[in-house]
Formats: structure tokens, C-alpha cells, sequence
């Protein structure tokens, strides 16, 4: 994805400002306050301590910098619950399968969604982290959430 990516940048003549590096989200290389704002995708609901890899977003944020999450949520509100509920432990495995031929190739995002804190609970865990504001938004009906925090 990073190749994906470097070579856009590269494309639209912005390697000069843009630039990607792979890290330990646990322990980033860079300074405090280096970063207007952080940005993670898809991706923070697989944070072995979810607490610190927090912590270090806030760490690298300068003082009124951004955070923005958008996660995979479980929708909340009758039957979007319920359907999803549905299609996440019956249909995307049996696809995943389909697709993958490994029987556990979906399963796991299923289980990752439903065991990450969501919604308000998530709100409380970025004022925890250190995050002056949180908030946070549902987008399709629930099935992905965007988290807001400002240090």
C-alpha cells in the first residue's frame, strides 16, 4: 500500500512534501509536538495496547494538532444491528473462504470490530490519552465511525 501511495505522490509531483515511513505505533521515532494532525484508517482496532499507541498519537501532536480515526463499528440502531450481525458472522466469512480458501480469513475482522470500544466508550479513551476534545461520527449506518480528538 505504501509502494501504492509513494508512487501517487510521486505522480502528482508532491515527493517533496509528502513522505511515508513505516513504524511501530507503539514507540514512533518522532519528536513530541512534531505533527498538525494524525491520521489512521482501518487499522487501530489491531493495536496490541490501544492505550499507548494513543498516548504516542498525542505524544507526536503539537498543541491544538488533530486527530482523526475512522474505524469499522458494529451499527447500533434496529435492523442495521441486526443485519449486520447477520452478514459479518454468515455471509463475509463464507465469502472470505470462498476468496481466501482459509476458513478463519474473515472471522477475525468480525471479532476484531465487535471487541474494539466504540462510540462513547472511545470517546473516553482518547480523554484518557491526554486529547482535550473527542468526538465522533457514524457514517453508513453505523458500520464505520470517525473519530475526531484535538491535543
Amino acid at each position: 500500500m505504501m509502494n501504492i501511495g509513494r508512487q501517487k505522490v510521486e505522480n502528482l509531483g508532491l515527493s517533496d512534501t509528502i513522505s511515508f515511513s513505516k513504524e511501530d505505533c507503539m514507540n514512533l521515532s518522532f519528536p513530541e509536538a512534531s505533527f498538525d494532525a494524525v491520521i489512521a484508517a482501518f487499522g487501530i482496532r489491531n493495536f496490541q495496547n490501544l492505550d499507548k499507541g494513543l498516548e504516542e498519537m498525542h505524544r507526536v501532536l503539537k498543541k491544538g494538532g488533530h486527530l482523526c480515526i475512522l474505524e469499522l463499528t458494529t451499527p447500533v440502531h434496529f435492523p442495521m444491528r441486526q443485519l449486520f450481525k447477520i452478514y459479518s458472522h454468515t455471509i463475509l466469512p463464507l465469502y472470505g473462504r470462498m476468496i481466501s480458501g482459509d476458513k478463519t480469513a474473515y472471522s477475525y475482522l468480525t471479532a476484531t470490530i465487535e471487541a474494539f470500544p466504540q462510540g462513547e466508550v472511545m470517546v473516553g479513551i482518547l480523554k484518557k490519552a491526554g486529547f482535550a476534545e473527542a468526538s465522533f461520527k457514524r457514517f453508513t449506518l453505523g458500520i464505520c465511525t470517525m473519530y475526531f480528538a484535538t491535543k
